[in-house]
């Protein structure tokens, strides 16, 4: 099985944003090897960003990782276009950034997909576990701000 080792995910579900709402998440490592989650949200233009913080366990991570090699993840970038576009709607989407080594040599990799692809009924299984596994990661909260 290939390894790899995760620098940084990022999800963001899908919504409509035609009055300003905005989620996200994201799951990051710092120089130190500390892992954290943020999570933004905002209702509408005229309310501030809230931006939770919460810890990630090394091991959590590990386990994602995991995860993702074994159930080949990282395949649906592959999927085609699904024609389908909306202007008034946020897709949800997925992007990641790891590491890879082969042959000695450590390679710096990256990964997205979004909505707006074909998709099947085991992808979609997949993905609703990947949400799962990803909200699983957040640890206890270490801070809580607004942003106007």
């Amino acid at each position: 099985m290939k390894k790899i080792r995760l620098n940084r995910i990022s999800y963001n579900p899908g919504y409509c944003d035609m009055l300003g709402e905005r989620h996200s998440v994201s799951v990051r490592c710092d120089k130190s090897g500390n892992w954290t989650m943020s999570c933004s949200d905002r209702k509408v233009h005229s309310e501030p960003t809230i931006v939770t913080t919460y810890s990630v366990s090394e091991e959590s991570i590990a386990q994602f990782e995991e995860f993702i090699i074994k159930n080949n993840v990282f395949e649906l970038s592959k999927r085609p276009d699904s024609g389908i576009f909306a202007t008034d709607y946020r897709p949800w989407s997925w992007s990641f950034d790891y590491e890879t080594t082969s042959f000695g040599q450590v390679k710096e990799e990256y990964c997205s997909f979004e909505e707006y692809s074909r998709y099947n009924g085991h992808d979609y299984e997949l993905l609703k576990e990947l949400k799962k596994k990803l909200y699983n990661l957040r640890g206890e909260k270490i801070s809580e701000t607004t942003e106007n």
